[in-house]
């Protein structure tokens, strides 16, 4: 096959053709190859992403150059100008961070008059990370997705980390973090709002702005003078925006919503209040889900309120004494009707009401394995409540269940007392869906289901104790207490044959309990020959008879719980014509390795094939 050219030409003159060289077209594609060989196998590499510091004086400057994959580590100190993300987007592959230090002086972000202190438009796939916002009492929210008056715009896959919001409370409108445009896949993970007008206001008042399918999780939102968080109904979501398709859910868990006693300037609010889905098209089949959150004190309120499509699970609910309220209120809201509703594994106290549920949800509902301590546990304003399995009896009685029961925030302890809150198996088919529906308050598995409440053990509480503090662990963060402990290789019974006279070795190893294992053989069992490293679990040797020798390996943890597994070893002779040692031999081992540098030696050999 023949490859044409273009002729070359020297001041309009043509110049005769080279035959003896590669073309340009074939120097080209060999160099190419070449590139291409050199990337595939990691000897060339792309350009990495940029870590770039910055400090007050310079920061804006740099954030306006970010590019995907980019890190803006900002200095400690005192920021005075805001923080504006106008028109930044990172993909799916490469966010952009933007994070204070982790320890030491914060990255403090202050307040302007008349400035959202962290402005948000425009923008996805951005990490903020690590800064405190500090609104020095003005009238300005601290962090804000912006609203628009002409041009439509959203804000999307963002991810709001460990930040601390402060003074954003000069009245109830004033919000920690807010969002007035479309925003979709958020992460607001251990972040603290203190002494804010609202903690956080998701979506417009009028439904037309959605927040859509987030991920709450783990914050600590302290003395709201309204609201610890709210996220508004939703209208049919607006077209051309990208916004997502189907169906998808929105979760808040691990959360601690603490309000106080100061009075509500706009009207009383309850900790959190969710309202309805779309009533067609995409999003019209999201669920909340509200698991693993500690929600306490709301002297005028209900701790609870949520509307919709609703899964409520393992929350402990604490001090909510209006009696025209609950612990956890389920009713129609703006315009929006109960649909389907599972409350499950609550554990609520001292509430005038426990649960209460106004009206009857059009597709679902069922209120089961809750324990409820109140005068008034579960209500509802229909009959045919479907309610099953529930424990519920009197605040003045809880102590007979439960280690602690009190609303003295760092005193309160609500895990079961040993032989307490427990019953016939809770038929769970109908939250498989749920997220970590089969783990407690904790992150502890469930078990078997028989457990009343938050929580699925009894005795000591081995997890977080509920205070006015961030959650550590939970459903999703990983579980309190450590598996079982196990020998977890190699699997019980028959072990690798070992030959008289030959080295042997074996490494038991143990997994779960509370580490520091040691392992022990009882010495009369062990093969002649061998020993047990007690520290590291290996039994090696040489044996010296041969035999078949069954043993018992025990592993044992530093809270002197033990496991124990049985094995059995057969100690034979040696053939004549075996062979020992682990092989190889001499010359190349089929199949190990890649041939990468014929890939690159292709190219010249094709070459010196033309030039012949």
């Amino acid at each position: 096959m023949t490859i044409s050219q273009r002729p070359e030409t020297t001041k309009g003159r043509e110049v005769p053709q080279r035959t003896a060289a590669p073309s340009r077209a074939i120097r080209g594609l060999s160099w190419r190859f070449v590139v291409s060989c050199l990337l595939l196998f990691g000897i060339a590499t792309p350009l990495s992403a940029a870590t770039i510091s910055a400090t007050p004086s310079d920061y804006q400057t740099k954030l306006a150059a970010l590019n995907p994959g980019d890190t803006l580590q900002l200095a400690g100190g005192t920021y005075t100008n805001r923080l504006v993300i106008n028109g930044l987007h990172g993909n799916s592959g490469a966010w952009i961070t933007i994070e204070g230090p982790a320890t030491g002086t914060p990255a403090t972000f202050n307040g302007v008059s008349g400035n959202n202190t962290v402005s948000l438009k425009d923008c996805s796939f951005i990490e903020i990370k690590n800064l405190t916002i500090d609104c020095l009492g003005l009238a300005v929210d601290g962090i804000k997705a912006e609203g628009y008056s002409s041009t439509p715009h959203t804000v999307h896959d963002m991810l709001i980390e460990n930040c601390t919001i402060l003074n954003a409370g000069a009245n109830q409108q004033i919000v920690g973090i807010n969002t007035k445009c479309p925003c979709w896949n958020w992460t607001i993970r251990g972040c603290e709002i203190i002494g804010a007008g609202t903690g956080m206001y998701l979506g417009n008042s009028n439904g037309d702005e959605p927040f859509i399918r987030g991920v709450i999780e783990g914050n600590r939102v302290y003395d709201p003078e309204g609201y610890c968080i709210e996220i508004k109904h939703q209208n049919n979501w607006p077209t051309g925006l990208g916004l997502p398709t189907g169906t998808g859910k929105t979760i808040l868990r691990n959360n601690v919503f603490i309000k106080t006693n100061r009075s509500s300037g706009s009207g009383d609010r309850p900790n959190l209040l969710v309202s309805g889905f779309p009533d067609s098209g995409d999003g019209s089949s999201d669920m909340y889900e509200i698991y693993g959150n500690f929600i306490c004190h709301n002297p005028r309120e209900s701790l609870i309120q949520a509307c919709g499509r609703l899964s409520i699970h393992d929350n402990i609910l604490v001090d909510a004494p209006d009696s025209n309220f609950a612990g956890i209120y389920i009713k129609n809201h703006q315009g929006k009707t109960l649909k389907v509703v599972h409350v499950y594994n609550n554990t609520v106290y001292s509430a005038a009401r426990g649960i209460r549920i106004v009206e009857q949800p059009s597709v679902a509902h069922s209120l089961q394995g809750n324990l409820v301590f109140s005068g008034n546990p579960i209500s509802s304003g229909f009959s045919g409540l479907n309610q099953t399995n529930n424990l519920t009896d009197s605040v003045a009685n809880a102590g007979t269940y439960v280690n602690n029961p009190s609303n003295t925030l760092g005193s309160m302890d609500f895990y079961p007392k040993p032989g307490q809150c427990t019953g016939t198996a809770l038929t769970m088919t109908a939250y498989t869906g749920d997220s970590h529906y089969d783990l407690d308050f904790n992150g502890d598995s469930k078990g078997s289901f028989t457990h009343r409440g938050a929580y699925s053990g009894n005795g000591t509480n081995p997890g977080w104790a509920p205070a006015n503090a961030l959650k550590q662990g939970g459903p999703g963060a990983g579980p309190t207490t450590p598996p079982a402990l196990s020998l977890s290789s190699p699997a019980g019974g028959l072990l690798p044959n070992a030959s008289n006279g030959i080295s042997y070795s074996v490494t038991f190893t143990a997994s779960g309990g509370a580490g520091g294992y040691s392992y022990d053989i009882p010495g009369v069992d062990v093969p002649p020959g061998l020993a047990l490293n007690t520290g590291s679990g290996v039994l090696s040797g040489v044996p010296t008879a041969t035999g078949t020798y069954p043993f018992t390996v025990t592993v044992t943890d530093s809270n002197t719980d033990s496991a124990s597994q049985n094995y059995t070893l057969i100690v034979g002779t040696v053939s004549s014509n075996s062979t020992t040692g682990s092989g190889g031999g001499s010359g190349c081992t089929t199949g190990t390795g890649s041939a990468w540098w014929l890939l690159l030696a292709l190219p010249l050999l094709f070459w010196r094939r033309r030039r012949a």
